[in-house]
């Protein structure tokens, strides 16, 4: 993929772009780090639907799997094997998926909601069955987690997205070539 001439591997995307649903409607290219994070750090129920998972948001009661000491290694593991595998990483914007990229030299970019998003950021949270908290949480820390993309050093290139743009798109637009 590509954006403004700069070539990159790998996507860290900020929330509600439409991280799950790439990678849902397309597993056989795309690999959801948060998902594979989540499942080796808690047993998640095999049976839970992605609108009762955005519930869970901000409470998740589901019991530990393993200690960070150990699944942080083992999910770096299988990063691996799907680059391997010619697989597309697709992450959130967390310190330990930040610390993967840059160990194994991968560029990525950097794509997060453009400033005049932060009302309809709020829409998508609620939309997808978040808890109304949670949204508010998320809204009252849009200008702080702009800020932070703004000044973030590590994205080989960064893309703010807007009103109706989402991940699938965007990546398209990047040169990806989708079934």
């Amino acid at each position: 993929m590509k954006y403004n001439g700069i070539e990159f591997e790998a996507v860290v995307a900020t929330p509600a772009c439409g991280k799950s649903f790439l990678c849902d409607k397309y597993p056989e290219i795309f690999v959801d780090m948060d998902e594979v994070r989540l499942k080796h750090k808690y047993i998640v129920p095999k049976d839970i639907t992605r609108e009762e998972y955005e519930k869970t948001k901000g409470a998740r009661k589901f019991e530990h799997r393993m200690k960070e000491s150990e699944f942080i290694p083992a999910i770096y593991d299988l990063f691996d094997e799907k680059l391997r595998q010619g697989k597309i990483l697709i992450a959130s914007p967390h310190p330990e998926f930040y610390q993967y990229f840059q160990s194994r030299g991968i560029k990525f970019c950097l794509v997060y909601a453009d400033k005049e998003m932060k009302e309809e950021i709020k829409r998508r949270y609620l939309k997808r069955g978040n808890p109304t908290d949670v949204a508010e949480k998320e809204y009252n820390k849009f200008e702080s987690y702009y800020q932070g993309n703004i000044e973030e050093q590590r994205a080989a290139v960064k893309y703010a997205f807007g009103k109706d743009e989402f991940l699938e798109q965007i990546l398209i637009k990047f040169g990806l070539k989708l079934p």
